[in-house]
C-alpha cells in the first residue's frame, strides 16, 4: 500500500499537469512565400459559383479559363499599345530637340 500511494499520486499529477498550466500560447500562422512577387491574396469563396455536378463545375472552370485567356490577350494588347506610344513620344522628343537645336543656332 505504501508503494501504490506515491505511484498513484505521481500518475494523478502527470495526468493533470497539462490542465494546470495557467498560460496558453498559440503560435502565429506563418506564410512562407516561395514564389517571386507579392503573396497571393485570399480567395473570396462567396464569389465562387455553386455547382452540383462535375459537368457544371467543369463548364464553370472552362468559362473561367476562357476569361483568363481573354484578359491575358487584353494585357498584351495594351502593353503593345503602350510601347508604341512610348516610341512615338520618344520620336517627338528627338524631333523637338533637333528642331530646337536647329533654330537656336
Amino acid at each position: 500500500m505504501r508503494r501504490i500511494l506515491p505511484v498513484a499520486l505521481l500518475l494523478l499529477l502527470l495526468g493533470l499537469a497539462p490542465h494546470l498550466a495557467c498560460v496558453q500560447a498559440r503560435a502565429p500562422d506563418v506564410y512562407i512565400n516561395t514564389r517571386p512577387g507579392p503573396p497571393p491574396e485570399n480567395i473570396d469563396s462567396a464569389r465562387a459559383p455553386t455547382t452540383s455536378t462535375h459537368a457544371e463545375a467543369q463548364a464553370e472552370l472552362d468559362k473561367a479559363y476562357r476569361q483568363i485567356r481573354y484578359l491575358e490577350a487584353e494585357v498584351q494588347r495594351w502593353r503593345g499599345k503602350a510601347e508604341r506610344e512610348e516610341k512615338r513620344g520618344d520620336e517627338y522628343k528627338r524631333k523637338y530637340k533637333r528642331l530646337k537645336d536647329k533654330y537656336d543656332d
